[in-house]
Formats: C-alpha cells, sequence, structure tokens
C-alpha cells in the first residue's frame, strides 16, 4: 500500500506559500485592487467637483507624470543604443552612431527632468 506524503502546509508561511500559488488568489486581488481604484476616483471626481481640488494640482500631477515617464523612456531607449551598440562593435561593426544618440537621449531626458523639476517648484 503506497504511503500518502503529507503535503499540507506547515506554519503561517506554508499557508502564505500555498495562497500566491493559487490563481483565484491572484484574481480577488486584482479585483481588489480594480475596486479600490475605481472607488478612488469617483471620490476624486467628486472631491474635484465639489471644488475641494483645483484643476493646478491636475496640471502639476500630469505635468510630473508625463515628465517621469518620458525619462524614463529616453533613459531605457539610451540604455538600448549602449546594449546594441556593445553588440555591434563585438561583433567587429561599427557602434559610434548608437553611442552618440545614446548621449543625445540622456541629455534630452536630463533637459526634461531639469524643465519639469523648475516647473513643478515654482
Amino acid at each position: 500500500m503506497p504511503h500518502d506524503i503529507d503535503t499540507s502546509p506547515r506554519g503561517p508561511w506554508g499557508w502564505i506559500g500555498v495562497w500566491v500559488r493559487e490563481e483565484k488568489f491572484w484574481r480577488d486581488i486584482g479585483t481588489r485592487v480594480l475596486a479600490g481604484v475605481v472607488t478612488a476616483a469617483i471620490v476624486y471626481a467628486g472631491a474635484l467637483l465639489l471644488g475641494y481640488l483645483h484643476t493646478p494640482e491636475i496640471g502639476a500631477g500630469l505635468l510630473l507624470g508625463l515628465g517621469i515617464f518620458a525619462c524614463g523612456g529616453l533613459v531605457a531607449g539610451s540604455v538600448t543604443l549602449v546594449r546594441s551598440a556593445r553588440a555591434r562593435i563585438r561583433a567587429g561593426g561599427a557602434g559610434g552612431t548608437r553611442v552618440v544618440l545614446a548621449v543625445v537621449l540622456l541629455f534630452a531626458a536630463i533637459a526634461i527632468a531639469t524643465g519639469v523639476a523648475t516647473d513643478v517648484l515654482r
């Protein structure tokens, strides 16, 4: 007769391990996060319509968010260009143009970050 191995989790860390592996756990988390976001959006829209919040906060928030997104995209693009330049140089090709373009992208990211910082801090 085969022995049944006890695979039930032991202690609180064992239960957490079981929960993390279940699809239902992640579906429940996704549902609750979505409900929280919808609730926050409704409360935010109500506060905006009732006059508790003003539009300059929205503009500054959007500017900050777009600036962070733009800087992140430019930095990621420059990192990608440097990696591809390294691969080309290792393969015996020229990668100087990509390095120059990566430096230009980094300078653009710095310029955007400086502009956003001065706009937000003013």
